[in-house]
């Protein structure tokens, strides 16, 4: 989920509101630049967004929740900056920085995973389309040189997009076992056929719909943590809900804890509960 410190709820409220509904481990992703109310201009701006990020896993941390950090440049950077005015080309420079400076936090171990980074999931001109591609394929590299995972962050999915994303990551020479499907559609089939995991928006819904192909899957609610934007995606205490309710069915224990806990820690290679 996204945790907003000066919009939303923020990590204490999040915390508590989550380790209630019995959460124990959760991914905090980096929210756009703007969410922030930072406009990046030069590539230490990036590194003021990831503080914020650090500042709220540490502040989850205190709830004895197992949280870690994702960090990156989220695709519809590119179009903001444009919009300000700022030309392509130095805008992809900062852009490929702000990923530089992503991939130093890791390393140093203050976050663990690049993301989200891919595509923009609205219309754009075939230009902003192909310099997006160049984006991606420079984080997919990072992440390679730094032996991460990555959260992609792209248009709506289906098999077609699934394989040419999966093109995308061989040629950059990432493992694909290392590269998240954010808000994806329940294709577990296809993913495990291209290797990628699929992180799915934890509605009855869609894991009733996965577990129908395999439990080869993560959870999501992709909370905004936005107070303009209530209903959207869902809430903190979502994926606890679900699962504890999914538990009852004694048929999905085993599954359920693969979904939580083996797939995540292999992924991310850290200690999930």
């Amino acid at each position: 989920m996204h945790i907003n410190p000066f919009k939303g709820l923020g990590p204490v409220n999040i915390g508590k509101e989550f380790k209630r509904a019995g959460g124990t481990a959760l991914i905090i992703v980096c929210l756009p630049s703007w969410s922030y109310g930072v406009t990046v201009s030069k590539p230490s701006d990036y590194e003021t967004c990831y503080s914020y990020v650090s500042d709220c896993v540490e502040k989850i941390r205190a709830f004895n929740i197992y949280a870690y950090g994702v960090i990156g440049v989220h695709p519809a950077e590119l179009t903001q900056m444009l919009n300000r005015g700022m030309e392509i080309k130095k805008a992809k420079e900062l852009m490929c920085a702000g990923l530089d400076i992503a991939v130093k936090w890791i390393e140093e171990g203050r976050a663990i995973a690049i993301g989200e980074v891919g595509r923009p999931h609205y219309q754009v001109s075939p230009e902003i389309w192909e310099v997006s591609n160049e984006i991606l394929l420079y984080a997919l590299g990072r992440a390679r040189d730094c032996g991460c995972a990555v959260q992609l962050h792209t248009e709506s999915v289906g098999e077609k997009e699934i394989i040419e994303l999966s093109g995308m990551i061989r040629k950059s020479n990432l493992s694909p076992c290392r590269v998240i499907k954010h808000f994806c559609p329940p294709l577990i089939k296809i993913c495990e056929r291209e290797k990628i995991f699929p992180s799915l928006i934890a509605s009855r819904k869609n894991v009733e719909a996965a577990f129908k192909e395999g439990d080869r899957f993560l959870l999501e609610t992709d909370y905004l943590d936005d107070p303009k934007r209530p209903g959207a995606v869902l809430g903190p205490k979502s994926v606890p809900k679900l699962v504890n309710q999914l538990r009852k069915q004694e048929d999905l224990k085993d599954r359920l804890w693969k979904v939580n806990k083996e797939l995540p820690e292999k992924i991310y290679g850290v200690q999930f509960f």
